[in-house]
């Protein structure tokens, strides 16, 4: 059953069905272009998107991620 969101934040349609223990999961994972592990990696959330990428202490594959594969 969705959840109904309060929010007027149109990222909320695109977000795609996740638990908290995959998103745990991928937190203990690594950056799927560079390798390097936790503790800074971030998870896509669209919708049948798997991707973890690094954050900005790293070389920020996850921003590249969002601008290419989700503009």
């Amino acid at each position: 059953m969705p959840v109904q969101s309060s929010s007027d934040c149109p990222h909320l349609e695109c977000v795609g069905e996740i638990t908290k223990e995959e998103l745990i999961h991928k937190s203990h994972g690594q950056c799927q272009d560079c390798k390097v592990g936790g503790p800074n990696l971030w998870a896509c959330l669209e919708n049948s998107c798997a991707y973890v990428g690094c954050g900005e202490s790293h070389a920020d594959h996850s921003t590249v991620h969002s601008q290419v594969s989700h503009p």
